[in-house]
């Protein structure tokens, strides 16, 4: 049983991870159209410095803890920020929906994965599955097979060589 979930966990961190690595690559490849994107959602209003400044935390965070993520290092951290981030994400989305506004959504840059054309209740699914596995980890961790795992297993190591009489 410990081998499936440390599979399953592996599967669920790399993919995740390796998803918002990719998002993050996209909006930093191409910062005036991700900016363009957070203008559209009209959340902000005409607080220039808000959007300058979600224009350029939102891919590094993307970015730093999906690395963490596909390395296995500080698993819950990374998936807890990402929760949080996917969360206000979705309420923009939301948001965007109930104002009937035509926007698209700028989360995967010129892709559009694996939701297509104007923001609409896909992306509010799309995130929800994102969420469950970001809560997953943020439950249970990123697993055995990671840097975080590795750091457990050497930490139980030490413990148990100070104990042992010598």
């Amino acid at each position: 049983m410990r081998a499936i979930e440390a599979g399953v966990l592996l599967i669920v961190r790399a993919a995740l991870g390796a998803m918002f690595v990719f998002a993050a690559w996209m909006k930093l490849k191409n910062p005036q159209a991700f900016a363009d994107s957070v203008l559209a959602f009209k959340i902000f209003g005409q607080a220039d410095h808000l959007v300058v400044l979600t224009t350029f935390v939102v891919p590094w965070l993307e970015m730093i803890c999906g690395v963490l993520l596909v390395l296995g290092l500080w698993s819950r951290a990374g998936a807890m920020a990402l929760c949080a981030q996917l969360l206000i994400f979705t309420g923009g989305i939301v948001s965007v929906l109930v104002r009937h506004l035509d926007v698209t959504c700028g989360c995967f840059g010129e892709y559009e994965w694996p939701c297509s054309g104007a923001v609409s209740m896909c992306h509010v699914g799309r995130n929800t599955v994102l969420l469950v596995g970001m809560g997953l980890l943020a439950w249970r961790g990123g697993g055995v097979l990671g840097l975080d795992g590795l750091r457990w297993r050497r930490a139980i190591q030490r413990a148990s060589e100070s104990e042992s009489p010598r």
